[in-house]
């Protein structure tokens, strides 16, 4: 389109000058003793710029000849950057498409800017791990750093020693990495599972806070997170009076009724002799979830008013008439008052919905109490026949 109008404008202007000349009087004299031209004023315009275009073709091509060199080195470089971003847009594509061992011969050897060479490095390094050579995953990571992509290699490096389950080596190349990204939140899940892994529960219950206030945490995944800190630290919290009820204190109550908490909570406290208020904990749960291990559990708490516990269980059979562990937690409180009969009426129809092991061995104890050795003997072998087909 360009040449275009400039050939429109050279046209308008040699038609101009043709009308110009055909009705311009004018003449121009050159004298250069002894000679002497005439030549008509159109004629000089003509010749003049004809001088200065020919000078302005002269000098563009004395100068392009001058630079030839410099002209053909750029286009070397240019074809060298062409063909060094095919290559990496190779092994990207390698990687992309689990050729381990395309990727890594071309982008462990990939030279170019920085930049890119740090993050050619970093993918070498993963496709290195995926082929299971260690030493030279090792060595790309090195190189990695060296060309400034220390950031993605120390992420991949504590993924890396997570995978292997070694969370001390992990922890100390997150650290590493903090200093650079201190709220990077894949750093933060990483550090999360590294610190599970270690069991340093404080740490991941502020973990998870920051997480969850930057949204980086499946609510699923967040809440099964949350259900295990809040477990492991009422068990560790389990030899401290003050310790553990303060830490019980702050616990969100939709997480006082889930069964996993529940259950950490009540043996914590039956440790240190806290029963009642096992029984507490154990009872709202089991009114928010019913839950054989929690009626188990409530079975083996010993409170301060048994007669009221066993009255509770006794209402929750209303509920529940065929649930055989509730039958055998009955039996457990009512051996405890030693209420025999009631106890063994419990066992019997507990046996009798659902032979279990534990239930022939309570039977068994009961009936050598009675001194009848013979049925004693007979719920002993069924609890070893009834653990052995287990």
């Amino acid at each position: 389109m360009r040449w275009l109008i400039s050939l429109l404008l050279v046209a308008v202007l040699a038609i101009g000058l043709a009308m110009a000349g055909r009705y311009d009087p004018g003449y121009v004299v050159l004298v250069y003793p002894p000679w002497r031209m005439e030549i008509s004023f159109i004629g000089f315009m003509l010749g003049l710029a004809g001088l200065v275009v020919g000078g302005v073709i002269l000098l563009r091509l004395a100068l392009l000849t001058l630079n030839l060199p410099s002209i053909v080195r750029a286009q070397r470089e240019r074809r060298a950057a062409k063909k060094r971003d095919e290559n990496f847009a190779g092994g990207l594509m390698a990687y992309a498409e689990y050729r381990f061992q395309d990727a890594e011969a071309s982008l462990g050897q990939w030279q170019g800017e920085p930049q890119r060479t740090g993050l050619a490095r970093v993918c070498a390094a993963r496709a290195a791990h995926e082929m299971r050579a260690v030493a030279l995953r090792d060595r790309h990571l090195k190189a990695a750093v060296e060309a400034g992509a220390e950031l993605a290699a120390l992420l991949f490096e504590a993924e890396t020693r997570l995978d292997a389950k070694d969370a001390a080596a992990a922890l100390t190349a997150i650290q590493r990495a903090k200093t650079i990204a201190p709220q990077h939140t894949a750093l933060l899940r990483l550090e999360l599972k590294a610190r599970q892994m270690t069991g340093q529960w404080d740490e991941v219950d502020r973990l998870l806070d920051a997480l969850e206030r930057a949204n980086a945490l499946e609510p699923a995944v967040a809440t099964q997170s949350r259900r295990l800190a809040y477990a492991e630290n009422l068990r560790r919290r389990a030899d401290d009076d003050r310790g553990l009820l303060d830490y019980w204190k702050k616990i969100p109550a939709e997480f006082k009724t889930d069964p996993w908490v529940a259950r950490a909570a009540a043996r914590a406290f039956m440790q240190r002799g806290g029963d009642d208020t096992a029984l507490d904990i154990l009872e709202a749960a089991l009114a928010h979830d019913w839950q054989e291990d929690l009626v188990a559990l409530y079975g083996e708490v010993r409170g301060s008013k048994p007669t009221r516990q066993i009255e509770q269980a006794e209402k929750w059979l209303h509920a529940h008439p065929r649930d055989a562990q509730l039958l055998l937690a009955l039996a457990q409180l009512c051996s405890a008052q030693q209420l025999w009969g009631k106890a063994q009426s419990y066992l019997e129809a507990s046996l009798a919905i659902a032979p279990s092991a534990e239930g022939h061995v309570r039977m068994a104890e009961l009936k050598a109490r009675n001194e009848q050795p013979g049925e004693a003997c007979q719920h002993y072998r069924k609890a070893l026949a009834l653990c052995r087909g287990a």
